[in-house]
């Protein structure tokens, strides 16, 4: 049976040209939901009068972040149902229909033309809310795997716009397009040239911090003693393990830059001669773009393993390599580290790799997708 719809016809394609386009995205939970969110929000928003809002989990970094960027927000009440025991999940279960209630109400204030969906917890009860009202919903699914949500979704969904190949096949193929990952356009455009001296190596394990990474890279440190000085770290570490690292490298005489999370990632990337990094959808679209070599380690618990099937795909182009979380140690991190340095040669052809996978017209073409989207269905509404 076909979801209802809202009473209030919504304008035709030639008004949407001015002043009156309306965009809801849902997106939030972690950065990799987040930040593609607001590459297309972007790029909504370089068309004259088009105004977007997010509807968000009411984790604190997610506010934080899109207020930097200058987005209005709303927050649903959602809950993850991965990665909790029996009674975590039924209380989650429990408190959906309430979530479904109350995204429903946001829409109905802001009276959408599309919901774009970015996966995530938070786009579970906007996109349910979305096709009950009759609003046109897409979804952009980052990872190799889909995730619950967007799988969930997806049957309800006009359009699935997805990061790599791989997920056309667990998708509707009669709705899935392969646009890549929209991300800033910052990657892009990296301003400062790469200094050639020292060797820089980026450390980051996305927007929560990865406390092995952590850990072994400080284990690195002594095996790397003799070049030191020709050697520079720019390390994120995520909140939780912040404090011990940046103690870490300065009791044992390193100078690394340390932060627990930093807004200018472009810039650290750009400097980065190697990276070392989880396998995160928007982290692997980044070093695509800016076109840098990659050591990977996927994050060993991320649902069903969308990390490696991620890492997979830059690995199989040649432009990383993959060494799982169980094989990653401090020794040989700085074998790699020793190696790369050494050759030259192998590092500009993986970076060569990496920039021939970038796709940096994705955002642009969701927009124009969902653009389609809502011309389609203003044409159905018309008397």
């Amino acid at each position: 049976m076909a979801p209802p719809t809202l009473n209030a016809k919504l304008e035709t394609r030639n008004s949407l040209t001015t002043d009156n386009l309306r965009i809801v995205i849902a997106a939030g939970g972690t950065g990799g939901h987040l930040f593609p969110g607001i590459a297309v929000a972007r790029e909504f928003q370089s068309r004259p009068g088009a105004r977007v809002t997010f509807l968000t989990t009411p984790k604190s970094v997610t506010p934080q972040i899109l207020e930097r960027y200058g987005f209005a927000w709303e927050a649903v009440a959602a809950e993850a149902l991965k990665g909790r025991g029996l009674l975590g999940r039924l209380q989650a279960l429990l408190k959906v229909p309430g979530s479904i209630r109350q995204a429903r109400a946001r829409l109905l204030d802001h009276r959408p033309h599309l919901v774009l969906g970015m996966g995530g917890y938070a786009s579970g009860p906007v996109g349910v809310a979305a096709w009950r009202l009759g609003i046109p919903l897409a979804l952009h699914e980052q990872n190799a795997i889909p995730g619950t949500a967007n799988a969930w979704l997806a049957r309800m969904a006009r359009r699935v716009f997805v990061s790599f190949p791989e997920t056309c096949s667990y998708l509707p193929p009669d709705k899935v397009v392969w646009t890549g990952n929209p991300i800033r356009e910052e990657f892009f455009r990296i301003k400062t040239p790469r200094p050639e001296r020292p060797f820089t190596v980026l450390v980051t394990g996305g927007s929560q911090g990865a406390h092995h990474l952590n850990m072994e890279t400080l284990k690195a440190l002594p095996r790397l003693e003799d070049i030191k000085e020709q050697v520079h770290f720019l390390h994120l570490t995520g909140d939780a393990d912040y404090a011990e690292v940046e103690a870490g490298y300065r009791e044992k005489g390193w100078t690394a830059e340390v932060a627990a999370f930093t807004g200018e990632m472009p810039e650290w990337m750009g400097r980065a001669h190697l990276v070392v990094s989880r396998a995160g959808a928007s982290t692997l679209a980044e070093l695509a773009a800016v076109g840098r070599a990659a050591i990977l380690i996927p994050y060993p618990f991320a649902a069903n393993n969308h990390q490696e099937h991620n890492a997979r795909f830059l690995a199989e182009a040649g432009a990383g390599e993959i060494i799982l979380n169980k094989d990653f140690t401090g020794a040989l991190l700085a074998g790699r580290i020793r190696e790369l340095m050494s050759q030259p040669g192998k590092r500009e052809a993986m970076e060569t790799a990496a920039r021939n996978l970038a796709k940096p017209d994705a955002a642009k073409e969701i927009v124009e997708g969902c653009l389609g989207l809502i011309e389609n269905h203003a044409k159905t509404q018309e008397p």
